[in-house]
């Protein structure tokens, strides 16, 4: 039987390859090219770590729905590639995907999700994290996953949430009035990960911020501009639709993600412990950043992001950029602040009784939501728009972006779910400005401007 599957494996792959190389169905960027998770994210956890609360919460929790619906489709989804991708999100279009009958569509899926693949492949490679269920001595419960290849290759970041989640994202920026259904699809995929046994929750949240910064790059393309329209008009000849995408809200994060961790939650154990890991750091240096970023204005974020880009932002020196910013972080915010009007979560120093590393906020911050955190939403979000319009110096942008959001967990303003909810809030908002034709003459005005202040220097 193991031979057979083996053989049905090599058959499959050499059809896989050859059919990718046939219809030139290829990534949009090297590898060199691409931004390097295991750069500008953290390492994952420790095993005797604080910071490990959670992944090892997460890990029992997925054990408790493998013999529910909801364990039958994560075993479903542990299938790879682009034929899932196609059954999956061709369910939520409501249109039969394939590479003959929508060869835009196939193809847009394809190219993104290999890119969004190969974000996580030098930090797998420089981590080569054990999976939960080789650390944990147990089977993993995918159907389609095979333990044995799995065992030599690193869980963190989550390959089948890169590969899942940056299909999701480009489909949604496809069809925006299937947002809310795309992505919340695509979120779930690789929450299947976490309940089969196959990563560690910290494996999955990495892998969908490597991939924002995967499409930060991609809208770089001019190859993936034309994909994501052709594949544009032909989902809207199938579905009969307007030609112009319809003006949608931008999405429903609390229907994508789910509303916060609550009090009873296992969860919330784990942010107690990032709380308190992150509370040791604000008689520090890190401390002390994380003063100066809870400063939201304009002129701050140009100040906190000038260093990264070796270039000094201010209204003056660079306007288009500086219009950027004050829209992005108006959109950023409003977004965040409608989220937080679904649904409420007090924040640390209220529900714990402490107090804060920035006092003089405290009055102003005790009734409003801690979930999603607006500021890592913000500082996550500018850094993708940032890296886009300078690719050379993504990662140490794209890192500078991570800090920002943590700094409100060493501040005492946000628990670490709330932070990560705000960075993922970023990164959908950042990749839908791009249906506006208004969003998208900023950032190429920021590009040209970038480009020509550049060159100057040189």
């Amino acid at each position: 039987m193991h031979f057979v599957k083996c053989l049905l494996k090599i058959v499959f792959l050499t059809l896989y390859v050859g059919m990718a190389t046939a219809q030139d169905f290829d990534h949009y960027f090297t590898l060199e090219e691409m931004p390097d998770a295991g750069v500008f994210l953290p390492a994952p956890p420790a095993f005797e770590s604080v910071a490990f609360a959670d992944d090892f919460q997460q890990w029992q929790w997925g054990k408790t729905v493998r013999n529910t619906e909801r364990g039958k489709i994560a075993s479903r989804d542990s299938e790879f590639g682009i034929g899932c991708m196609a059954d999956i999100f061709g369910q939520v279009l409501g249109i039969s995907i394939s590479q003959d009958g929508t060869p835009a569509i196939w193809r847009l899926m394809w190219r993104t999700g290999t890119t969004g693949r190969y974000s996580v492949t030098n930090a797998k490679e420089k981590y080569m994290r054990t999976r939960p269920f080789a650390k944990m001595n147990e089977h993993v419960f995918g159907e389609f996953d095979d333990e044995e290849s799995l065992r030599d290759n690193g869980s963190y970041p989550s390959g089948h949430t890169a590969f899942g989640w940056s299909v999701a994202l480009a489909l949604a920026e496809m069809a925006p009035e299937y947002q809310d259904e795309i992505l919340r699809r695509g979120y779930q995929y690789g929450e299947s990960r976490v309940i089969v046994g196959a990563h560690w929750q910290s494996d999955v949240d990495a892998a969908r911020l490597a991939v924002a910064a995967a499409l930060a790059r991609l809208h770089t393309s001019v190859e993936y501009w034309h994909d994501l329209a052709s594949a544009r008009q032909e989902f809207v000849r199938i579905k009969n639709l307007a030609v112009k995408p319809a003006t949608e809200p931008y999405p429903d994060g609390v229907l994508i993600m789910g509303p916060p961790v609550d009090t009873a939650s296992s969860r919330y154990i784990s942010d107690i412990a990032q709380y308190w890991l992150a509370k040791n750091e604000r008689d520090s240096e890190r401390g002390r950043q994380a003063i100066i970023d809870a400063d939201v204005s304009d002129i701050a974020l140009m100040n906190c992001f000038s260093p990264y880009l070796a270039l000094h932002l201010s209204t003056e020196n660079t306007p288009a950029i500086a219009l950027l910013v004050a829209e992005a972080k108006k959109i950023l915010l409003q977004e965040s602040q409608r989220m937080k009007s679904l649904t409420f979560r007090k924040r640390p120093f209220v529900q714990l009784g402490e107090n804060t590393l920035i006092p003089q906020d405290e009055e102003t911050n005790v009734n409003t939501s801690s979930y999603p955190s607006s500021s890592a939403a913000i500082g996550w979000g500018l850094a993708l728009f940032l890296a886009e319009v300078a690719p050379e110096h993504q990662d140490s942008l794209l890192k500078r972006g991570f800090e920002y959001g943590r700094s409100r967990v060493i501040a005492g303003y946000h628990y670490a779910s709330d932070v990560q909810a705000g960075r993922i809030m970023a990164s959908y908002v950042y990749t839908q400005m791009h249906n506006d034709p208004k969003y998208q003459k900023l950032i190429e005005n920021a590009k040209t401007e970038y480009n020509r202040k550049t060159s100057l220097q040189h």
